[in-house]
């Protein structure tokens, strides 16, 4: 009976026939590669679906803001950009135009503002959750002890093979 030699070929005599990158990266880790990476796939829709849904409410949602005599609003979206300007008397008419103006740009700020801050809020529970996901994907991580001894066989493997043709050889 012929035994198999370490590249997994049953032996007549003749030489193993040397075993692909490939294969011997399937060999180390096997299929707990293939779980590590559905599970960070998964974890990246999963983060990606709730970045979507933060940034759909954020779309829909604005801030309005009244000035001190309640004559004005300012309705900014969530970009801040102005989307109404409501003048809910008639108190605006009796403002010189510098003063109208001053108003008007105090309000669109607060509004920019209060929109910039609800944006924070909505996002805050997301912050860092990408770097998070890059650590436990690495860093100690079952993934990085996996991929160790494939670090350490592509250090092994030597500097890139020396081009053929072209070149002087002297």
């Amino acid at each position: 009976m012929a035994e198999q030699n370490d590249s997994g070929v049953r032996g007549g005599g003749s030489a193993p026939r040397p075993r692909s990158a490939r294969e011997q990266f399937e060999s180390i880790l096997g299929s707990t590669l293939q779980e590590q990476f559905d599970e960070m796939q998964q974890q990246v829709r999963e983060h990606t679906e709730k970045l979507a849904s933060v940034q759909r409410e954020l779309a829909a949602r604005t801030s309005t803001v009244r000035s001190k005599d309640r004559a004005l609003s300012v309705t900014v979206g969530a970009q801040g950009d102005v989307r109404e300007i409501r003048f809910h008397n008639e108190d605006y008419r009796r403002m010189d135009p510098a003063r109208l103006g001053k108003v008007l740009v105090e309000l669109i700020g607060r509004a920019q503002t209060e929109s910039a801050e609800a944006a924070r809020e909505a996002f805050e529970p997301l912050r860092g959750r990408g770097a998070e996901m890059r650590r436990s994907m690495l860093a100690g991580s079952p993934v990085e002890e996996l991929l160790a001894p494939i670090r350490e066989m592509t250090k092994n493997l030597g500097g890139a093979p020396a081009p053929r043709g072209g070149g002087n050889d002297g």
